[in-house]
């Protein structure tokens, strides 16, 4: 232990102070930066001190988990929370079926299902710079991020296919700060993976998918050599928070300093089920259930973006055209994640900017928490990057009930098929 606070002292860029005590299976990391791969000219980003589990979670904690929240077993969960996949390696709702995976690491388990794990413990999962910053460790140093002999080891375990025999969580390698099988095991969800954006050849000449992204140049790799963290990112990168994957476990962390308690994950069958207020562009307070018994067309954006956020406001404003009188019958609403810009005198001023109508259009803005759940359910990505959002496009039609019935996820596309979906709603009703 010595050895690793005296590394603490020396390496650049670690703020060490005196580690608090960490809660019983866990370890304290003191705060720190580092560079993350996925921006050219990234620069450090800051990580303050946390907590994390020494190791993933396993298949008997997961089974004392269900076992108490019933809603969370194979027969129980609700579609848009897990997949078909969703605890399948066991025989049944409480039976692992095999004495072995008792204490190896739980997969086929759902971003929210990890989530709600997790605050069942009073913990949180990791966010993706926590974890990349732990990451980086080797057995005897705290950033081995630069060595090939490192980076060469990571892509052998990474290249093995996933085996229906994982280990007991507590014989995976350790790393200097103690903790095991970040690397060499399986795959971890992390709190904010929708935030991971990689797309294309990180080694090429930037070209990639346009229509998906926002500010999606400045997402090309750092670093060329690493192309183990650049796995790790395109894969987040392909996640939806419903998949359960047979590589993917999860392990929790906790903040040191004390922060509001999240909302509990829900069981919800369409958005207007999720918790959480939103405050409008009037200032109200908005629950998103007070949005049913209307259609609805949705995106989620930031007020202050130039590029895709007025063309889709544009998109749905033609849609809105298109429709005639029929848009007295819709409702359009704008989901904002910028909570450092959005208040609700910005929001306001930007509906007047753009000329749209109060008695049709919604602005709305809340915590962070809040925004992640949503993004999540609607299957979004954002990502701030140097100060800026890079995120994906969205407008989307929802029924009366919050079922997504219809998509679009390219800028300056036919609106026909968007119209269409509007009215085909409104005829049934």
């Amino acid at each position: 232990m010595r050895h690793v606070l005296l590394a603490l002292l020396l390496v650049p860029g670690v703020f060490f102070a005196k580690a608090p005590e960490p809660p019983p299976g866990m370890l304290s990391i003191p705060g720190g930066s580092y560079k993350p791969l996925y921006a050219k000219e990234t620069k450090a980003r800051s990580v303050e001190s946390f907590f994390i589990d020494v190791t993933q979670v396993t298949n008997a904690q997961f089974l004392d988990f269900v076992t108490k929240h019933p809603k969370w077993r194979r027969s129980q969960v609700k579609a848009k929370q897990a997949d078909k996949n969703y605890l399948s390696h066991w025989a049944g709702d409480l039976d692992l079926g095999d004495a072995k995976l008792r204490d190896a690491p739980v997969v086929h388990v759902s971003w929210f299902a990890a989530k709600a794990y997790c605050e069942s413990m009073g913990k949180r999962m990791p966010t993706q710079d926590e974890w990349e910053f732990v990451a980086r460790a080797d057995a005897t140093r705290l950033d081995a991020s630069s060595d090939q002999a490192f980076l060469r080891q990571l892509l052998e375990w990474y290249s093995k296919p996933a085996s229906s025999a994982l280990e007991d969580v507590h014989s995976a390698a350790k790393n200097i700060h103690g903790l095991r099988g970040l690397h060499g095991l399986v795959w971890e969800w992390v709190h904010d993976f929708n935030s991971t954006m990689v797309v294309g050849d990180s080694r090429g000449d930037g070209s990639l998918e346009r229509k998906l992204f926002c500010g999606a140049g400045s997402l090309l790799a750092a670093d060329v050599s690493n192309y183990a963290a650049f796995m790790r990112y395109a894969f987040r990168s392909s996640l939806k928070g419903d998949y359960c994957v047979g590589s993917l476990g999860f392990r929790g962390a906790k903040s040191v300093k004390e922060a509001p308690a999240a909302p509990a994950t829900p069981q919800f069958t369409t958005i207007y089920d999720l918790p959480g207020e939103w405050r409008t562009q009037d200032d109200q307070p908005l629950k998103l259930d007070q949005l049913r018994g209307k259609t609805r067309i949705i995106t989620m954006g930031f007020t202050a973006c130039k590029f895709a956020c007025p063309r889709i406001i544009d998109d749905m404003k033609r849609i809105e055209r298109e429709l005639g009188a029929d848009a007295d019958k819709v409702g359009l609403v704008f989901f904002s994640f910028d909570t450092a810009t959005d208040k609700p005198a910005k929001m306001k001023a930007t509906l007047t900017e753009h000329q749209l109508a109060p008695s049709r259009w919604t602005f709305a803005i809340s915590n962070d928490e809040i925004i992640r759940q949503l993004a999540v359910a609607l299957n979004f990505k954002f990502q701030s990057v140097e100060g800026f959002f890079a995120h994906s496009n969205l407008i989307a039609v929802l029924d009366a009930e919050g079922n997504i019935v219809h998509r679009e996820e390219a800028l300056g596309a036919d609106i026909g098929p968007t119209v269409d979906a509007v009215r085909n709603l409104l005829a049934k009703r």
